[in-house]
């Protein structure tokens, strides 16, 4: 048989050409390999909760104060109010509210009274922290440099302890409602429904029936375990 030996070279080269060269660039793409990790979403920190404080120590403060059991003034009578006031809604209707009232100052073994002015404002929940109030709550007073305000205060909380109203002219009503600084303190729940406040060693707040407030606060350096504030104030704005 005739063997036809160009037709078998032709066959070969073509056979070789059709041969994918070797070399990284052709090698055929790996299949089954593990894709890297891809970085974990930041963790979320969620809030702790935060413990009700305790409520005010009525009985141990009326036995440092040596209180009468039916005192009708002073810091006696404003801690026995808080046996029997209700929980007070820190978050007023209006947003800014507003009270006035007499305040009974205990420090150094003396007894001052004082012009007692309190004021509530809502703030937004992602202002507060856990367990707080939307509310900011500051406590001051009606100093004597204030002239006409100071002067007309006490005719002022007299009316409103009448639950009467209070002239427009009056210069402390003007005063109060127009006060604009205040050393606000953020507020929260005790365990029993009173508020709490962050102002010098801590404020106690409840209402009694007439939406008057009773408020103690505690002095800061604490000189003796009575030291502090003790007041009742009336509503003008809520």
């Amino acid at each position: 048989m005739r063997t036809r030996p160009f037709a078998v070279l032709v066959s070969i080269a073509v056979a070789a050409c059709s041969q994918e060269p070797a070399g990284d660039s052709a090698a055929p793409a790996r299949t089954g390999t593990p894709a890297p990790p891809s970085a974990a979403p930041p963790a979320t920190t969620t809030p702790e909760a935060v413990a009700a404080p305790d409520d005010l120590d009525v009985a141990s403060l009326k036995k440092t104060l040596k209180c009468a059991a039916d005192a009708k003034s002073g810091p006696c009578a404003v801690l026995n109010a808080f046996g029997s006031c209700k929980p007070w809604n820190a978050v007023v209707p209006s947003g800014d509210g507003r009270w006035i009232g007499r305040g009974h100052r205990v420090e150094g073994g003396k007894t001052t009274e004082e012009f007692t002015i309190v004021r509530s404002r809502r703030v937004p929940s992602n202002e507060v922290g856990p367990g707080q109030l939307p509310a900011k709550v500051g406590i001051s007073d009606v100093a004597k440099q204030e002239g006409s305000a100071f002067s007309q205060a006490d005719r002022l909380i007299r009316i409103l302890e009448r639950s009467d109203v209070p002239p427009r002219a009056n210069m402390a009503l003007d005063y109060l409602k127009k006060r604009e600084s205040w050393p606000e303190g953020f507020s929260m729940r005790t365990v029993g429904g009173q508020v709490y406040v962050a102002s010098e060693g801590g404020a106690f707040v409840c209402q009694g029936p007439k939406q008057e407030l009773y408020l103690v606060q505690r002095a800061a350096t604490r000189g003796g375990s009575g030291e502090g504030l003790y007041a009742t104030v009336y509503p003008v704005t809520w």
